[in-house]
């Protein structure tokens, strides 16, 4: 069974208002509101309408300097005593949630901030994964795979295992195409990229 994903929306900092990513996953969403949000995009309205297993909006009861972090630290910490084991986002750039972001990873929780909810890993598309994983390629070599092995068991992980054999060929050609990389005779990897 897969663990599921809760994300807390910090809306007075990140106004995130298509949430159909979450469709059918097993993903709990809090909207976190401050005061003066009294009206929400209707897309957002119905899709929460639709989807009430899934989206619960909440209204900060007062104004005020972090009161609105306050509540989503909070309801975070709610959800976390009836299921420690799942995974948390926080959606803000907000940067004051890192005190408690380090606090429960200290203890192994899975938990993480985010700017937008596509940087949840769960959340991504196949394509945007693939592309993620071609910024990765170019990135810092010491975290490349050196051997095609490894760079398979990469697109593997990064696609959480849900890559099939076909679809692993596929995405290695396409780096080759866009000329990210190529292969050495003994199955090591040659990256062209800086």
């Amino acid at each position: 069974m897969a663990r599921t994903q809760y994300i807390f929306i910090d809306y007075e900092n990140v106004c995130e208002s298509d949430l159909s990513r979450i469709s059918g996953k097993p993903v709990r969403v809090f909207m976190i509101l401050g005061t003066r949000h009294t009206k929400l995009p209707t897309s957002l309205f119905l899709f929460a309408q639709d989807h009430p297993e899934q989206v619960r909006i909440i209204q900060t009861p007062v104004e005020g300097r972090n009161a609105l972090d306050f509540v989503l630290t909070f309801e975070l910490a709610r959800i976390f005593s009836s299921d420690p084991a799942g995974y948390f986002h926080i959606v803000s750039k907000d940067t004051d949630f890192e005190s408690v972001i380090q606090h429960l990873k200290r203890e192994t929780k899975f938990i993480a901030r985010h700017s937008s909810l596509t940087e949840i890993p769960a959340l991504r598309t196949p394509e945007e994964r693939v592309t993620r994983l071609k910024n990765e390629l170019a990135g810092v070599p010491q975290s490349r795979p050196t051997t095609r092995q490894g760079l398979e068991n990469k697109i593997r992980s990064t696609l959480e295992n849900n890559a099939t054999p076909e679809f692993i060929e596929k995405t290695i050609r396409s780096l080759i195409q866009a000329g990210v990389l190529d292969f050495t005779d003994n199955d090591k990897v040659l990256y062209k990229v800086a």
